[in-house]
């Protein structure tokens, strides 16, 4: 793997402004609102996340493929395409890519049977020449650019106790005993002036950062910003939201009062070490703030979805009160989401060719 984002593909073509991603859903928004389309994409990335385990595949594996999936949909409608063929093509590739493959015939009974399954989705092609042709076309798309910086990196780069972690686990919260990863190779340009790693974060709060990047994939973010400011911002909300953590960046901040004139003297944010870790890496602390919302908000909307699907961190931001409760609604299931997703490629059918009739994917047909 690519040791210099710099001069990766990804730097260089896959970071794209908030304008680009909105412009790839203008022919969907023609049949659905924004709402309904960002369930859609919180809808398929349990799907990829479902199938890759049912195929025995990591995290790692599970957020490449996710990747994948998004970046063919900045080229491409939901309408105009088959996401769940989509979906199972990017594990397929994805496993590839992360040097685990899986044999294609797995790829296609597992996804059949998922599909049939959980999603009454009983159009997923049996032939398994269908599935290696879509390959070539998802590769074209992708401009056979098929390396992806997760955010896992840039975490542990931050967490001196993972020094030896070892690329291949780079999804996987677990120290192994190869040889020390190439991670910080780049370290100084990540980070820029910041110095050294954060000491003393509990091992909870790390999990909980873990649980948050993970998270991160049911949204455009890995699409509109670098994985470090992902890393940085899920470090951030992570601190916030372990409970033992929060309240001991709430009691360094407390005043300390004299109790003779009544005067209250702040600490100094510096005398606080995570305080102090945050401020010291040069990176955009805006750009942090901003993903970090969008971090925050995706759990009101994947609440919408049935059938508690949301993820690990979901409780921990609810418990912390960070949820925007004027985003709750009516709850969907992932079938409803499904439902949806086939009108809209029926009635973009009909639209460009009318009398056609149903379109290929109704749940009724065998």
């Amino acid at each position: 793997m690519a040791t210099d984002f710099w001069s990766s593909s990804h730097y260089r073509d896959w970071v794209v402004d908030r304008a680009t991603v909105e412009q790839a859903r203008a022919l969907d928004l023609q049949y659905a609102d924004q709402t309904q389309i960002a369930l859609i994409g919180i809808l398929f990335a349990n799907v990829i996340s479902k199938l890759c385990k049912k195929l025995n595949l990591k995290q790692q594996v599970v957020a490449t493929a996710t990747v994948y999936f998004r970046r063919f949909y900045i080229k491409n409608s939901y309408c105009e395409t088959d996401p769940f063929f989509v979906a199972s093509t990017c594990c397929y590739l994805a496993a590839k890519a992360e040097e685990v493959p899986i044999h294609l015939k797995s790829v296609v009974v597992e996804s059949r049977t998922i599909y049939s399954n959980e999603y009454q989705y009983k159009s997923f092609p049996g032939d398994h020449s269908k599935l290696a042709e879509m390959e070539f076309y998802l590769l074209e798309d992708l401009d056979f650019d098929l390396i992806v910086f997760h955010p896992y990196r840039s975490l542990l780069a931050l967490l001196p106790r993972y020094e030896t972690v070892q690329e291949s686990e780079a999804g996987e919260l677990s120290s192994g005993s190869g040889s020390t990863a190439s991670f910080y190779n780049d370290g100084e340009r990540y980070w820029g002036t910041g110095e050294g790693r954060m000491e003393g974060i509990e091992d909870g709060a790390i999990q909980m950062a873990w649980f948050l990047i993970n998270d991160t994939y049911r949204t455009d973010l890995c699409l509109v910003h670098p994985p470090w400011i992902i890393a940085v911002a899920a470090l951030y909300l992570a601190l916030v939201l372990h409970n033992t953590t929060r309240n001991k960046l709430t009691v360094s901040s407390k005043p300390n009062v004299n109790p003779m004139t009544g005067a209250a003297k702040y600490p100094a944010a510096a005398q606080n070490p995570y305080i102090r870790f945050l401020a010291g890496l040069n990176v955009s602390l805006p750009e942090v703030a901003t993903v970090a919302q969008e971090m925050i908000s995706i759990y009101a909307l994947w609440d919408q979805l049935g059938e508690g699907s949301a993820g690990e961190a979901a409780n921990a931001v609810a418990d912390a009160g960070m949820k925007d409760q004027e985003a709750k609604k009516q709850k969907i299931s992932e079938r409803e989401v499904v439902d949806l997703l086939l009108r809209m490629r029926r009635e973009h059918l009909d639209r460009m060719h009318p009398g056609i009739g149903q379109v290929i994917g109704d749940r009724k047909s065998g």
